[in-house]
């Protein structure tokens, strides 16, 4: 069952693709409280997503899991781009990636309030080159 807030954290991941971190308003209270990769306020998630979508402009989000209990939602997203320009110091690549995302979400008055966003970074730095493979056993 879809449900309010559920339709609100879908709207958020179709702003984040339409590169467009600006039009967050439409879907977070200018009093959000972000945590960890979500910087600490509204502001500081839409310049920690306007810097993401810099090197990956083309970054496609895909729904895996939404699960909700009370006012709090849980997801966890698959995102792929193109590695198109510079990312924590590694030049564009041109390589695709895919990784995954968890967030959790507080959202109340149709508002999202609170966000807590974990990246599997890790994985995004082996796809673009950034770290050494392993020697073969």
């Amino acid at each position: 069952m879809e449900t309010t807030e559920k339709g609100v954290i879908r709207r958020f991941y179709e702003i984040v693709g339409s590169a467009r971190p600006e039009d967050l308003d439409e879907v977070c209270s200018p009093n959000l409280v972000g945590h960890a990769g979500a910087g600490s306020n509204l502001a500081e998630l839409k310049a920690a997503i306007g810097s993401f979508l810099a090197p990956f402009p083309d970054l496609t989000a895909d729904i895996r899991y939404l699960v909700q209990e009370g006012d709090l939602i849980s997801s966890w997203v698959s995102y792929t781009a193109t590695h198109q320009a510079d990312f924590a110091g590694v030049p564009a690549s041109g390589r695709r990636v895919k990784f995954a995302e968890w967030d959790l979400f507080r959202v109340s008055g149709g508002k999202i309030v609170e966000i807590t966003q974990y990246c599997d970074l890790f994985t995004i730095m082996s796809q673009i080159g950034a770290l050494p493979t392993a020697a073969p056993a």
